[in-house]
């Protein structure tokens, strides 16, 4: 089943793309070196590549065979991770020193600051929806992992509404790290616990995955 290895690069992909984040955001001044500029963006496209193949096999393997009436709601949140992820590929020439022309409505700041709130409002009602659609032998093992889930994606919208809000009132896009100290900082907490929220629902995830593929070979 190639959704629990993916979902095994997943939540390592996740847990070095927070933890360069965090770091970053507490040491600024490493990102004065190119290399290191560089190579963050390239971890960041591969976390971000991973999220979206996830996706598309997590429909293809698990909400396509188990979940019907959710197929809808997941596809919508399939394209949403492909809407996000072209926020972190149109860096990449950056990194190859190539100079290309991506569409006007990529480009757009506004694209940066809006994409990932409704990206992320998108997943929220699909885990909300799920968590409403789990069998009874599916809750005791995902019940409050997808809870947990819940929780990390609306304290990410909270971020996502004031980055918008920074640029609405400044006209100019900055990343939560990117912002006053005072304020960068003071969101180091609440992204670590909100990724750590995630990643209990990811390895939660595998390790059910794990258990149902061994009850699989043992009833063979």
């Amino acid at each position: 089943m190639f959704l629990k290895k993916i979902t095994l690069l997943l939540i390592f992909s996740l847990g070095i793309s927070f933890s360069i984040r965090v770091v970053g955001t507490i040491f600024p001044l490493i990102f004065k070196n190119i290399f290191i500029v560089k190579a963050t963006i390239l971890l960041n496209a591969l976390f971000i590549l991973i999220h979206v193949v996830f996706w598309v096999v997590f429909y293809r393997e698990y909400i396509s065979k188990t979940k019907e009436a959710l197929k809808e709601i997941c596809l919508t949140a399939v394209v949403g991770s492909v809407a996000v992820s072209v926020i972190y590929m149109k860096k990449l020439p950056f990194v190859f020193g190539m100079n290309i022309g991506f569409p006007v409505l990529m480009i757009n700041p506004y694209y940066d600051a809006v994409v990932p709130m409704i990206s992320s409002v998108v997943h929220l009602v699909f885990f909300i929806t799920l968590k409403k659609a789990l069998a009874d032998n599916e809750k005791i093992k995902l019940g409050w992992p997808v809870s947990s889930m819940i929780i990390g994606i609306c304290v990410f919208i909270l971020f996502h509404m004031i980055v918008l809000f920074n640029f609405i009132a400044t006209k100019r896009f900055e990343w939560l790290e990117h912002m006053p100290r005072g304020i960068a900082l003071g969101t180091v907490p609440l992204v670590i616990a909100a990724a750590l929220m995630m990643l209990f629902f990811y390895y939660r995830f595998y390790r059910f995955l794990d258990s149902e593929n061994s009850s699989g070979n043992s009833a063979r």
